[in-house]
């Protein structure tokens, strides 16, 4: 793939991120997206531990993602997410999601000027009354770069599109509509076992999220 069609695809990905009109009445994502583009590498584990803060909830939350092949990744996220509702309690969450490396940034043979994911995901909350279930797919793409102290950054951004189904249990109606969502974002690696993350999310849950990635095999 030539840097100039490679370019092409990140731009489509900001652009059609940037452009992307997300209900008022959508529920958004609790989790965000919170990884890079590039994949983590065959057998190889990390735990991680997240907050956002969104204008329609709130989460807390823990995740294990691990490397299946060197391009393939999978993640499961569990945690709690509080509605922005007047005398709403906690409720679980639980998300996974998978991403194929399409793009590698170190590989030599085709000098990619950036890493690029194609995946998807899913996540449900157990909200009072009103449970919501999403599942999509992304397109994610992110840049290396690697300071002289050996420490790396990596700006990233994601683009999906998910079905969203909102039920309502009082009434047993539900609602499922198509919703896109964008997230931008930057990893900072202080070396190869520990990474943090700041990332903002424009979606039905608008908001920032932060955390970490600590290795454990």
């Amino acid at each position: 793939m030539t840097m100039k069609i490679a370019a092409t695809i990140f731009a489509i990905i900001l652009i059609l991120g940037c452009s992307t009109v997300t209900a008022k009445d959508s529920a958004g994502l609790v989790s965000g997206n919170l990884t890079t583009a590039d994949a983590v590498g065959a057998g190889i584990g990390y735990i991680g531990a997240f907050v956002g803060f969104g204008d329609n909830a709130a989460g807390i939350f823990g995740s294990f993602t691990y490397g299946l092949a060197e391009y393939t990744d999978i993640r499961i996220k569990l945690g709690f997410a509080d509605a922005d509702v007047e005398n709403s309690d906690p409720e679980i969450f639980l998300g996974a999601d998978f991403k194929y490396e399409i793009m590698d940034y170190y590989d030599t043979l085709h000098n990619n000027p950036f890493d690029l994911a194609a995946g998807a995901f899913m996540e449900y909350v157990a909200y009072e009354n009103t449970p919501v279930f999403q599942l999509g797919g992304n397109l994610i793409g992110s840049i290396p770069y690697r300071f002289n102290s050996g420490h790396k950054i990596v700006p990233y951004a994601r683009l999906n599109v998910r079905m969203e189904r909102i039920s309502n249990d009082l009434t047993d109606n539900s609602d499922t509509d198509f919703q896109g969502g964008f997230n931008i974002g930057t990893k900072f690696e202080l070396n190869q076992d520990f990474h943090l993350y700041g990332e903002f999310q424009l979606d039905g849950n608008a908001g920032i999220f932060l955390g970490l990635d600590v290795r454990m095999f």
